[in-house]
């Protein structure tokens, strides 16, 4: 049997570089470890895609109290901050905490505001949290900052007839569809966004952290666009939706460095990832997108896996065929398909451990 075609538009060397600076937060020295990965895109084509790093961390430290009046309120060693550093634009945060250890292992949660010694979240909840939780600090990717000369350094010339866009969907989508948020070009020195005038800066326009978006190259030539930042081991909660209107696509991915199995995502843990147990009626799904050319790709993933027997199983191979060694490639934005419930709809945590490996990989 032919087996699924995953991925391939990231070059198979990672640069995994240790990094000669060192962050000193709080009275910790933390060693970065940077990584670099081009993106391949082909030409008329859309990539799904989610950014392998995340940007260089601007505090470490430990929680050392919490508090709750309807905003939660995290207590760290006095005057380890610098007051309003990590201050929100309006109702949009520029930075987030990630919660590294503890109950709430590798969430992440947006930053509303910051003293010298407490930072006060936008959203989330104070659950679980307990004097001692490490915690990180990062700023938000952007638009501005994850390509500040455009994507692959393109520039538009005629914004009516774009060479290249990205779409950012939103999070949440009904079963085979992708509803666009924004969607976005770099012209005359700046992002700008398709409704918004050309005279608006949107290079502040925030990438949400584990949120999958889509380069859409609509060039006859195609593009290579050089991706970049802090390698990231800790675990990484990301949110998944479930509906009782309909199934719910989850545009998702994870701030990994290296190619992951799919058997190692995590995904059937914690009642996450609901279980096939008829195979004329299955149930959630994991989808995986192509590389190649071609657009409106979330029409027709490449591969379409569920989890039936005690294994990963993929459509095109069958529910005999155990597929759980097929390798997610770095950077890749996937799919989580949720099967529409009959009420209550929840939403749950997916929690992803990974280790950096101690030797390179072949």
């Amino acid at each position: 049997m032919k087996s699924v075609c995953l991925c391939r538009w990231l070059y198979a060397t990672i640069l995994l570089l240790s990094s000669s600076g060192m962050i000193v937060k709080g009275q910790e020295v933390y060693s970065q470890i940077v990584g670099a990965i081009a993106i391949d895109s082909p030409a008329e084509s859309d990539i799904i895609v989610s950014f392998p790093f995340k940007q260089s961390a601007e505090f470490r430290g430990t929680i050392e109290s919490v508090s709750d009046d309807g905003t939660v309120h995290l207590v760290v060693a006095t005057d380890s901050l610098i007051s309003a550093a990590f201050d929100a634009n309006g109702s949009v945060p520029t930075h987030y905490v990630v919660i590294e250890t503890g109950t709430q292992m590798g969430t992440h949660v947006g930053i509303g505001l910051n003293t010298g010694s407490q930072i006060s979240l936008i959203d989330g909840n104070s659950a679980g949290l307990q004097n001692g939780d490490e915690i990180a600090v990062y700023p938000h990717w952007t638009l501005g900052s994850a390509f500040p000369n455009g994507v692959a350094n393109h520039e538009e010339t005629e914004p009516g007839l774009r060479k290249v866009e990205v779409i950012v969907p939103e999070g949440v989508s009904p079963e085979g569809n992708m509803i666009p948020e924004g969607v976005f070009y770099f012209y005359d020195g700046a992002w700008r966004g398709v409704g918004a005038g050309l005279d608006t800066n949107l290079d502040s326009e925030v990438l949400e952290p584990n949120r999958a978006f889509v380069i859409r190259n609509n060039d006859t030539a195609a593009k290579k666009a050089l991706v970049y930042g802090e390698v990231i081991d800790a675990p990484i909660a990301i949110s998944v939706s479930e509906s009782d209107v309909f199934t719910a696509d989850n545009f998702v991915g994870l701030n990994r460095p290296l190619g992951i199995a799919v058997k190692d995502l995590g995904l059937t843990i914690g009642g996450v990832f609901e279980e096939t147990t008829d195979p004329g009626n299955k149930k959630d799904r994991l989808l995986v997108y192509s590389s190649g050319a071609g657009k409106n790709k979330h029409l027709t993933p490449a591969g379409t896996y569920y989890y039936f027997n005690g294994a990963w199983r993929e459509l095109a191979t069958g529910d005999a065929t155990d597929k759980g060694a097929d390798v997610i490639d770095p950077g890749m934005g996937v799919a989580i398909r949720k099967f529409k419930v009959d009420s209550n709809p929840q939403n749950s945590n997916w929690v992803n451990e990974w280790v950096l490996p101690t030797t390179p990989p072949l």
